[in-house]
C-alpha cells in the first residue's frame, strides 16, 4: 500500500483529535480554559516565578489576555502574584500548592491514559510507533521552523 500526503492528513486530522481529547483530560480537573491549563502547566514545569511579559510572550497572547487569565488563576487560589521587588510595574506569577496538586492530578491523568494505551500494545508496536512518530514530528517542527523563516 503506497501512503499518500491525503493518508496522512487523514491519520494527523485523527491524532489532532486524539491529542484534544488529552488535552481535554488535563482541562478536566481543572474545570477551565485552554489557555488557564496552558498557564497553570508552564508554571508548574518552571517551578519558579515568571514575569508576566515573559507568560504572554511564551503563550503568544497579549498582555492584557495574561492578566484575564491570571484574574481566574488567582480567583481559584491556583496561582498568586507577586510584585518585583526592582520594579513596581512588573509583576511574577508563582504557582500555589493547591495549583501544583491539581498540575499534577491532569498531568497523572494524561500519563495513566497511555499506560493503558501502551499496555493494549505489544511491546515492539510500542518503540516502533515511538519512534516513527518522533521522527513525524521532529520532520514536521522542521518544515514549520522553515516556513515561518521564509515568513520572516
Amino acid at each position: 500500500m503506497k501512503v499518500t500526503p491525503e493518508d496522512f492528513h487523514n491519520l494527523i486530522t485523527r491524532l489532532q483529535i486524539v491529542l484534544s481529547e488529552i488535552d481535554y483530560a488535563q482541562k478536566a480537573c481543572l474545570q477551565a480554559g485552554k489557555m488557564e491549563c496552558q498557564l497553570l502547566n508552564y508554571l508548574y514545569n518552571v517551578q519558579k516565578p515568571v514575569n508576566m511579559n515573559e507568560l504572554a510572550k511564551e503563550l503568544n497572547v497579549s498582555h492584557s489576555r495574561i492578566t484575564r487569565i491570571m484574574d481566574n488563576l488567582v480567583n481559584k487560589n491556583l496561582v498568586i502574584r507577586k510584585p518585583s521587588d526592582e520594579d513596581r510595574r512588573c509583576w511574577y506569577a508563582i504557582i500555589t500548592d493547591k495549583g501544583k496538586k491539581l498540575a499534577e492530578n491532569s498531568r497523572q491523568t494524561v500519563l495513566d491514559h497511555q499506560k493503558k494505551i501502551m499496555s493494549m500494545l505489544p511491546e515492539k508496536e510500542v518503540e516502533d510507533i515511538f519512534s516513527a512518530l518522533k521522527v513525524y514530528i521532529d520532520k514536521y517542527e522542521e518544515v514549520l521552523k522553515n516556513t515561518k523563516m521564509e515568513m520572516e
